[in-house]
């Protein structure tokens, strides 16, 4: 049977505090080792408190149906100014939760700004009962629990499961003309088609909510984080959003946003790029944002065009004809890496063909080239040694990289732009 929900005790938690992830160094916090590996940085749970400033929420506290370590909705309640109502299944990470909430208002000099529950979080009214005024709820923000092994990502695998905490809280949710406010914290995996489903979960409970799906990078060729931002918190003039992250926790991020462009995932052209040609790498998650065409409306000179020439993976590649011109400082970030094609190769890259890689960088004045090609694991670094060290009789003073552009068995040298 299980037990009643109850108020988690901060100074229950006997954790060491330790520097907060991706923020202040001066701001210490409670985390476990999963904690660690799981929770949110504190960079991006600031950028999206202050996305979330900018919008109309109703009156009421956040809830966090599913809080973990709290950091995410310690920033929410601090940022916004509101009470809170976060929910932790288990005992020892509630408590830590609570521990983090109290640090971190303590810390930005607000007073306790809301309540910790052990308990389910689909258990909303037993959960309600612990309070003698009646909490309406402000902002539903959702970050559900996940197998880390997972490869499927189906919304089965959530906990809890996303319909039912919905339901569960449904009822309690303030709304405005435009909804209730709902951030949901997905995995950055999901696939276009659990993405379709997620939405037809919400449609069915809020019909036509505005919604904004948001991607946010890291520039890691991945996708860091996705999100579905719904109601409220929906931005109305962007159906989907994409965020790339600052390396600097001082620095503001490049948000784009959709607007009237039309957003779809491209297709690969398959035109055979040719020596003389830029060939640049994408940032993934823009490119899984279906924005990365506007965007290279914006970075493109006059007149030049891109193909396409590989669209999955860590490693979306297009060729183009000039240099790209960038306005924004963190425009730049959304490459992987740029060069000019000095030659092309169908020789495997393997050990005893590294010659001919080598005299081609050499011809080209490249003294440095990396390798930006998927090769197996425990070849990658041997190969890249070998290259360094048959590199050091070049006076190049370029740098370079092997890469290949779809998945045909030409191998591509470039010099980096």
């Amino acid at each position: 049977m299980q037990e009643p929900p109850r108020l988690a005790d901060a100074e229950s938690y006997q954790g060491e505090a330790v520097p907060i992830p991706n923020g202040p160094s001066a701001l210490l916090v409670y985390l476990d080792s999963a904690a660690r590996r799981l929770t949110t940085p504190w960079q991006i749970c600031m950028i999206r408190a202050e996305l979330l400033r900018n919008c109309s929420l109703p009156e009421g506290a956040i809830l966090d149906p599913a809080c973990g370590a709290g950091l995410q909705v310690s920033a929410l309640a601090n940022a916004l100014k509101k009470d809170v109502l976060a929910i932790e299944l288990n005992q020892e990470r509630a408590e830590m939760a609570a521990a983090n909430l109290a640090q971190i208002s303590t810390w930005l000099g607000n007073e306790d700004a809301g309540s910790v529950v052990i308990g389910d979080g689909t258990n909303s009214d037993s959960i309600i009962k612990l309070f003698e005024t009646k909490k309406q709820i402000s902002l539903f923000y959702f970050d559900p629990a996940r197998p880390s092994g997972s490869t499927t990502h189906e919304l089965s695998e959530m906990r809890p499961l996303l319909n039912e905490v919905l339901d569960a809280w449904k009822n309690h949710l303030n709304e405005t003309d435009n909804g209730p406010a709902i951030v949901l914290d997905l995995s950055p995996r999901l696939s276009e088609l659990r993405r379709s489903q997620v939405e037809e979960l919400i449609e069915e409970r809020w019909p036509k909510i505005a919604k904004t799906w948001q991607w946010a990078s890291r520039g890691s060729g991945r996708i860091d984080r996705l999100s579905l931002w719904l109601g409220a918190a929906a931005d109305s003039q962007n159906e989907r959003r994409f965020i790339r992250i600052p390396p600097s926790i001082h620095s503001e991020p490049l948000i784009l946003g959709s607007g009237e462009h039309s957003f779809s995932n491209p297709t690969e052209d398959r035109t055979f790029p040719r020596k003389g040609e830029v060939l640049t790498m994408l940032d993934s998650a823009l490119v899984s944002s279906g924005m990365a065409s506007s965007w290279l409306e914006t970075v493109l000179q006059e007149g030049d065009e891109f193909q396409w020439q590989n669209i999955t993976g860590r490693r979306p590649i297009i060729t183009h004809r000039e240099p790209l011109s960038f306005e924004h400082p963190l425009d730049s970030k959304l490459i992987q890496a740029s060069g000019r094609i000095a030659s092309l190769t169908r020789l495997p890259l393997e050990i005893e063909h590294l010659n001919n890689f080598v005299e081609k960088a050499i011809d080209a004045g490249i003294g440095k080239l990396t390798l930006r090609v998927s090769i197996d694991p425990d070849l990658q670094p041997v190969i890249q040694r070998e290259l360094d060290i048959r590199l050091r009789r070049s006076n190049g003073a370029k740098t370079g990289f092997i890469t290949r552009a779809s998945e045909g068995d030409h191998l591509l040298l470039c010099v980096d732009e």
